[in-house]
């Protein structure tokens, strides 16, 4: 089951600097992934906020539908 995802860079008081499309993948339970930078990256479940790690950063992602 695929699905789409938005990527949101950057950090500020109005918001993210940039949102990116993304396709999202369901592997099983809670478990999901978000292609970026040409490679399947897990996604980070967490009560508050839902990321990917990149280079030692964390991304934030919206998974749409979820």
């Amino acid at each position: 089951m695929e699905s789409i995802g938005f990527l949101q860079h950057g950090h500020g008081t109005d918001g993210p600097f940039r949102t990116e499309r993304v396709h999202i993948r369901h592997q099983y339970l809670d478990r999901w992934q978000a292609y970026y930078e040409g490679a399947w990256r897990r996604v980070h479940l967490q009560v508050n906020r839902t990321y990917i790690v990149h280079r030692g950063e964390r991304i934030t992602i919206l998974i749409e539908g979820v």
